[in-house]
């Protein structure tokens, strides 16, 4: 037979972890209540966040004009060069 002692710290164990269990289901509740929050505000943003996709295409279109920029400057370049290289063998040419 268990003495007063035991019976007491046998119940105050008991209330304790009922106690705790307690808190422990609010704490569960609450962040699951947190978390499904957290997601519903994330999934609007996504929503309105224009995609990886659609934020790359404006610099791949920027990065294509810029290219193409730069070819055309090379084309003027090399363009004008065999003009002036043209003119030069006809003067040379004429000269002879």
């Amino acid at each position: 037979m268990p003495t007063t002692q035991t019976v007491k710290r046998r119940t105050a164990a008991t209330k304790r972890s009922t106690t705790a269990k307690k808190a422990a289901g609010t704490r569960a509740r609450n962040s699951a209540a947190s978390n499904a929050s957290r997601a519903k505000t994330n999934a609007k943003r996504s929503v309105n966040k224009p995609s990886a996709q659609k934020q790359v295409r404006p610099v791949l279109a920027q990065a294509e004009f810029v290219g193409a920029v730069v070819g055309n400057t090379v084309q003027t370049v090399v363009t004008g060069g065999t003009k002036v290289v043209a003119g030069a063998a006809k003067r040379v040419a004429n000269f002879l």
